[in-house]
């Protein structure tokens, strides 16, 4: 259930900064790889959270 999560977060996050990048930010790539590693951390700590009070 877990990995479930953290997967789902990642691809979501991956799939965000392709956006980010090719849309709003062509010109600026790490940037958006800068954006999108810190979304990344924030959804897995979400998922985290939400995964451990899901089992409480």
């Amino acid at each position: 259930m877990i990995e479930r999560g953290i997967l789902g977060a990642v691809a979501v996050c991956i799939a965000a900064t392709a956006a980010l990048w090719l849309l709003a930010m062509p010109d600026e790539p790490v940037r958006a790889l800068q954006d999108g590693l810190g979304a990344a951390a924030l959804a897995t700590i979400i998922a985290g959270a939400a995964a451990r009070r899901s089992a409480e």
